[in-house]
């Protein structure tokens, strides 16, 4: 029956590949759908993993990195560097901010670094070397049409553009200046009257020795200095990504499901209409004595070859949209690449080809051979 259905596919192959390119378009949206969200949570991940660090110290009562507010004493960092094991405590400040040009507005995290956390990577011009230079990510660049030279505006205080990185989560772009830049930015800005709501000292990320135990230091630098709370940065990562499915799960996974039942129902529909296409086919094949049984398996094949000609062709068209929508708007990004997304799309798939087959088989019943003479 396996070759009686590839036959089938055979005889009308425009038919064919239009239906192999509607399921692919349904495999491509829930891909896009499932990918978007698998995105946030791999950029929440990526800002706490990229910052260099063996271990992450927050304000104490404070368990994430994103979105929320820490702020450590000044003295915090040489009771941490006195622990042994470790070599630095890199102070790393974050600065929620608005930048605003002509009626636009949008929220920023700016991240203030000394030694490490800065930017992981830039994608145009080069790292921070003075004060007042500043790195900023690609979604800003391309909404404002900013490039490497051009001035950035925070409040009234003026940062020259050095470089364009592409880092970005919970749907923000950050920035990247270091302290030299913040203090002046302080100091000079219409923020000074406001330092009280701005830490000073957000985080501290820690460097250790070589041979140094990671859970021993961590567990000395809690007992000793009990106003930070430590973290590796794989804990933190986990604890950001948790937090971002509780802000996106509900309405992604109501998305993702309404692409689910959509994607059936439309496959339901594409089966439906292919065989009543051929249903001449299928009254020849009763009337040479075709048993039902026979006839069901060879639509289920059928439908598993439009499938795996959907696959590819959906997950192609996934590829190229995802490209096309970080192109126009980096701070979103289509992850793809995450292997439970693509199994979980592909055995929903598999069951909509399956449901969709089952859908005509009624019709298949009662299709009687002298159909085929009508017309003639």
């Amino acid at each position: 029956m396996f070759k009686l259905a590839l036959r089938q596919l055979r005889l009308d192959p425009s038919r064919t590949l239009l239906t192999a390119l509607v399921l692919g378009a349904v495999i491509a949206v829930i891909l896009i759908l499932a990918g978007f969200e698998q995105g946030q949570y791999y950029q929440l991940s990526r800002i706490v993993l990229k910052r260099q660090a063996d271990l992450v110290l927050t304000q104490s009562g404070v368990s994430n990195f994103i979105a929320v507010r820490s702020s450590l004493p000044q003295t915090t960092r040489d009771e941490v560097e006195a622990v042994d094991g470790v070599v630095n405590a890199n102070p790393l400040t974050a600065l929620p901010v608005i930048y605003a040009k002509g009626k636009l507005r949008t929220p920023i995290y700016v991240l203030v670094y000394d030694t490490i956390g800065g930017p992981a990577s830039i994608k145009s011009g080069r790292q921070i070397k003075q004060g007042r230079e500043i790195v900023i990510d690609e979604s800003l660049a391309k909404k404002y049409g900013i490039k490497t030279g051009d001035d950035f505006l925070i409040t009234d205080f003026r940062f020259t553009v050095v470089g364009i990185t592409n880092e970005a989560a919970f749907l923000m772009p950050f920035a990247f200046i270091n302290y030299d830049g913040m203090l002046d930015l302080f100091i000079e800005s219409e923020i000074a009257p406001d330092l009280s709501t701005f830490p000073l000292l957000s985080f501290l990320l820690v460097e250790l020795k070589p041979q140094a135990d990671r859970d021993k230091v961590a567990a000395m630098i809690e007992q000793r200095v009990p106003a930070v709370d430590v973290f590796t940065p794989e804990k933190l990562a986990d604890r950001d990504v948790n937090m971002g499915r509780l802000f996106f799960g509900p309405i992604m996974g109501l998305l993702v499901s309404v692409g689910y039942i959509i994607g059936i129902l439309v496959v339901g529909l594409i089966m439906y209409a292919d065989v009543r296409g051929r249903i001449k086919s299928f009254a020849v094949l009763k009337a040479l004595g075709f048993p039902a049984r026979r006839l069901n398996m060879a639509v289920l094949y059928q439908s598993v070859l439009l499938l795996a000609l959907a696959a590819p062709l959906g997950a192609g068209a996934a590829y190229i949209l995802a490209l096309f929508i970080e192109s126009a708007a980096p701070v979103y990004y289509i992850y793809l690449a995450e292997p439970g997304t693509l199994a979980t799309t592909m055995i929903a798939s598999l069951a909509f080809a399956v449901i969709g087959a089952l859908v005509p088989l009624r019709t298949i019943h009662r299709s009687d051979p002298m159909i085929v003479f009508q017309g003639a």
